[in-house]
């Protein structure tokens, strides 16, 4: 069974939903925190590290331009970059990737550019299904 800590409840009705769609009803027990700070170093929008018991999410809830200037995420891009981590969170917690090394499913990716390994590939494809199934519809 997966639970999770979330400091902003907004979205809790979509996190439920992610984490339904995410994680089989016989996943083992796992936590997900999930906690949101200003801005996270090199401008990421979100951060995931864990192992199969505990995941950690950070998110950003600004990023900055090349000027300087902050801007706010707005609610769906936090659900988008929410939805992203919330796929590498079963990625963790299913021994697929860890916090060590570029190894997927036990195949070494170290030469491979990281927005080309198949976390990052799987992250991206599967945010936009979770947005488009879990946020848009019910926040129209």
């Amino acid at each position: 069974m997966i639970t999770y800590c979330n400091e902003n409840a907004k979205f809790d009705p979509f996190i439920d939903e992610c984490v339904n769609a995410l994680f089989p009803h016989n996943t083992a027990e796992a936590l997900i925190d999930i906690e949101y700070v200003d801005e996270i170093e090199n401008n990421h929008a979100g951060t995931c590290i864990g192992d199969k018991e505990f995941v950690q999410i950070t998110l950003s809830t600004d990023y900055s331009l090349e000027c300087g200037d902050k801007i706010k995420y707005c609610d769906q891009e936090v659900a988008s970059n929410l939805a992203h981590e919330l796929v590498h969170a079963r990625q963790f917690i299913n021994g697929e990737i860890n916090s060590d090394d570029y190894v997927w499913k036990g195949v070494d990716y170290h030469d491979s550019d990281y927005a080309e390994t198949p976390w990052e590939v799987e992250a991206y494809q599967m945010e936009q299904v979770l947005v488009d199934l879990f946020w848009e519809n019910k926040n129209d």
